[in-house]
């Protein structure tokens, strides 16, 4: 693929020649930054990575995913028959998922300042280093704009015919502007906080934009499954006159089907102009300033003004932090107290352990969408409205033990598991406080509050009735949840190298310690059967009396598990 594109390029040798720029020098930093490209990890396959291994074909995977994204797309022009409707939602959600998508990939592009300390110190002329920077974004953004467009162009093409070619048009117009539109949200962001700051930012923009994609997938077919948009008229709605997609659509729409009005033209000047003229801001205005911007983040500047704030602040608050306070209260012992501080403040710092893991909060609720949109009803609305007439919430419930397991899962490993000696120097007598300090800081931080967002939503819904069974469900889970770290967490926090070889190796426990929640939830909504005195084989029993004694088994089970856990020597700790 690569040598598609230096082909290319290579064809208007002329033009770089006339421009003045070295030839020779230019293609060999474009295969450079190609095959750098090829090798780092992107927006699709940065999150399930599992090892920091070389890549040789990173490029391939987003240009592959980002067609499959595109043949998915094609479902908007089921939901209406009117092209000005279709294209309007199409359009939307290119600028939606692409902009999402270039501010969690392309950042590694556009924010790059290794040519600051390669190239421009070598004698190469500043025309030959600016060609070669516009070339290589040029050539990312066509790695995920051609094959995002691709099956919407051969649908059109098929349905339309040659005015096909206009849309293509549009679509690079469009392309243009949402890189005008990522420039200034950069810059922006970059004026109102640190680079570090900054940085952390494109993180949960990267987590976010996982988030966006997993829902769509699950849950856009079943919301669009009875929807048909024909009666709606856009026209009716002045505001969308604001939004770039409508004048995209309005101008694709006027060229299909001829209707060449004054407002139709219009649009179609917009379509042409704004591009054009945030191209123009992009080079002359916005390149300036970005380019002082992008030397702050190869420096440490930023880091100072929080230090000197945190230092200013402590004097005057003088309370002790919240996570240490927590610490104090759920912990036994100091060393105990401490893992849940180190656990606590590295799990917040780690942007690789947040990217891995708090998407996983949010996909419990779209697998619990998901669910309650499976059955046979009309419309959302109607499953809502059935929603509360079931036992769902059981479902709720188990399903938040994935939130604690992903965070376990992930506790162990870091990129800096090098830093873990420390473990072995300090005078430990035994592991097992610092693995007890370990799982209960995830439980608290990852845990806890996601279970209070279920049981407030839970008593909203059903009311105050389940309260029983939410007590038994967060005694049931942290059963779970202990019998996981039981079997996993036998290692030090963060002192662990990330190998391919370790999670292959636990892949069968694991599929059977997930067995787990599924079996514990089969029996609390056996208890829920009992509701309304239903005898079960015969027998009439209360359905809170079993509540409890099942509750009562699982605490007693939960506190011998991690009273054993708890006593872990150093000769079982798996290294």
């Amino acid at each position: 693929m690569n040598r598609f594109f230096l082909a290319v390029v290579g064809f208007f040798k002329p033009l770089w020649v006339r421009l003045g720029v070295n030839v020779p020098q230019l293609m060999a930093i474009l295969d450079v930054k190609l095959k750098m490209d090829d090798r780092r990890p992107n927006a699709y396959t940065h999150m399930r990575q599992q090892k920091k291994k070389e890549q040789k074909y990173g490029s391939l995977a987003v240009v592959l995913i980002s067609f499959l994204m595109g043949v998915f797309y094609l479902f908007v022009f089921s939901l209406s028959s009117n092209p000005l409707m279709q294209l309007f939602i199409w359009f939307s959600v290119f600028i939606v998922m692409l902009s999402i998508t270039l501010i969690s990939d392309f950042t590694s592009v556009l924010i790059d300042v290794k040519d600051n300390f390669v190239i421009l110190p070598k004698p190469v002329n500043d025309k030959t280093v600016v060609v070669s920077r516009i070339l290589h974004i040029m050539v990312h953004v066509s790695k995920i704009v051609v094959p995002l467009m691709l099956p919407a162009f051969i649908w059109l093409a098929v349905t339309q015919g040659v005015v096909v070619l206009w849309f293509a048009a549009l679509v690079f117009l469009l392309s243009v502007l949402c890189i005008f539109l990522i420039n200034a949200v950069y810059l922006l962001a970059l004026k109102l906080t640190t680079p570090e700051r900054f940085k952390e930012i494109l993180n949960y923009v990267q987590i976010i934009f996982s988030v966006i994609v997993f829902a769509t997938y699950y849950l856009v077919p079943r919301l669009t499954r009875n929807l048909h948009l024909d009666d709606i008229d856009l026209w009716a709605y002045p505001l969308l006159n604001l939004a770039p997609s409508f004048w995209f659509a309005a101008a694709y729409a006027a060229v299909a089907q001829g209707a060449y009005t004054w407002l139709m033209l219009l649009y179609i000047a917009l379509a042409l102009a704004v591009p054009v003229l945030s191209l123009w801001l992009v080079v002359k205005v916005f390149a300036p300033s970005f380019n002082r911007k992008l030397a702050m983040l190869s420096g440490s500047g930023g880091e100072a003004p929080p230090a000197k704030k945190q230092v200013a602040r402590q004097p005057q608050t003088g309370r002790m932090p919240l996570y240490k306070r927590l610490a104090a209260w759920f912990s036994r012992g100091r060393q105990e107290q401490l893992a849940f501080e180190l656990v606590w403040l590295v799990t917040g710092r780690s942007r690789e352990f947040k990217l891995k893991v708090y998407p996983s909060l949010a996909y419990v609720l779209v697998y619990f969408v998901f669910f309650l949109l499976s059955g046979k009803h009309t419309s959302p609305a109607a499953a809502w409205d059935q929603l509360s007439s079931g036992n769902a919430f059981v479902i709720l419930i188990y399903s938040s033990t994935f939130v604690f397991i992903t965070a376990i899962t992930n506790l162990v490993y870091s990129d800096k598991f090098r830093a873990g000696w420390v473990y072995y120097a300090a005078p430990v007598e035994a592991p097992g406080p610092l693995l007890m300090g370990a799982f209960k800081a995830a439980f608290v931080k990852f845990f806890l509050p996601f279970y209070i967002v279920i049981a407030i939503f839970s008593l909203a819904v059903w009311g105050v009735g389940v309260v029983p069974d939410l007590l038994l469900g967060l005694v049931n889970v942290a059963l779970v949840n202990i019998i996981f770290a039981f079997l996993f967490l036998r290692k030090l926090p963060f002192a662990t190298e990330i190998n391919i070889k370790q999670g292959a190796g636990g892949f069968l426990r694991g599929l059977m310690v997930l067995m787990v929640p599924g079996m514990l939830g089969l029996l609390h909504y056996a208890t829920t059967l009992l509701r309304g005195g239903k005898p079960v084989f015969g027998i009439y029993l209360s359905a809170n009396w079993l509540v409890l004694i099942f509750a009562l088994f699982s605490a007693t089970a939960f506190y011998l598990l991690q009273a054993k856990y708890r006593e872990t020597s150093w000769a079982v700790l798996e290294r």
